[in-house]
């Protein structure tokens, strides 16, 4: 049975990855207000901070629920939420889950990202016991399937999703990682 108490909090080289919490608002409002962060995504951006401030109590409430984990991005030199992942969308028998992740902008393309899903990969796999992670990103998103299949993610399959806050239909690349070993 999958347990998050006490939450892990995970550490790298320059992040610290932990449980979100109100404080965190105005770095999160940030994140979840830029529509960058949604061009891949069939997501909503946040009007006001309430908003935010109900996500991650939505977000907590499924941590303590045990429905899923997520994890907020901290970069150590600023002390700013840069991003967020998670592992979600856990099979019935906990052998399996997804991963989520994102990061605001200005921080992409420094390594940071692949920092987090080394070590959360790394905590699935090692504390979580699952036997592979999925992972869905849109096709036109190069940096993310680029970043997975550096991290020796594997595509399986494709998918269309309609979206529900656009008409948009989202053209979905799944990769796959085995619990056999991870080489970056």
């Amino acid at each position: 049975m999958i347990n998050f108490t006490p939450f892990p909090n995970l550490e790298t080289q320059n992040l610290l990855l932990r449980r979100m919490n109100h404080n965190d608002v105005f770095d999160l409002f940030q994140m979840r207000n830029n529509p960058r962060m949604i061009e891949y995504t069939d997501s909503k951006l946040d009007e006001t901070t309430e908003e935010t401030l109900a996500y991650i109590d939505k977000m907590n409430k499924g941590i303590d629920e045990n429905k899923w984990i997520i994890w907020a991005i901290v970069h150590k030199i600023s002390g700013r939420v840069i991003g967020s992942i998670s592992v979600w969308n856990f099979s019935s028998d906990h052998t399996s889950g997804e991963l989520g992740y994102g990061i605001i902008p200005e921080y992409q393309g420094k390594g940071f990202m692949k920092e987090a899903l080394l070590k959360v990969v790394d905590y699935s796999f090692k504390v979580l016991k699952l036997s592979f992670i999925d992972a869905y990103t849109e096709e036109s998103n190069l940096k993310s399937n680029k970043l997975l299949e550096k991290c020796s993610f594997a595509e399986v399959d494709r998918v269309d999703d309609n979206g529900f806050f656009s008409d948009r239909v989202y053209h979905m690349v799944v990769y796959r990682l085995k619990n056999s070993g991870v080489d970056c």
